[in-house]
C-alpha cells in the first residue's frame, strides 16, 4: 500500500481498512502510546526528584538548627 493510500484512510470512512492499513494504524497507535508513557514517566521522575531535593533541604535545615541549639 502506498504512503498516499495509507495517509488517505480515515477511521470515519464507511469502508473497512485492509489488514495492511489496520496493522499500520496499530503500529502508529502503539508508538504514540509509548511516547506518551515515556513523557509521563519523565514528568513523574522529575517530580519525585524535586520533592526529594526539597525534603533533603528541609532535613538539612532542621539538622543545622539543632546543631546550633535553636529550635
Amino acid at each position: 500500500m502506498s504512503e498516499k493510500q495509507m495517509n488517505n484512510y480515515r477511521l470515519t470512512s464507511m469502508e473497512e481498512p485492509g489488514d495492511e492499513r489496520m496493522a499500520q494504524i496499530m503500529r502508529e497507535v502503539a508508538e504514540d502510546a509509548r511516547k506518551s508513557t515515556r513523557r509521563a514517566a519523565e514528568r513523574v521522575a522529575a517530580g519525585i526528584e524535586a520533592a526529594s531535593l526539597e525534603a533533603r533541604a528541609r532535613v538539612e535545615e532542621t539538622l543545622n538548627k539543632l546543631r546550633n541549639g535553636s529550635k
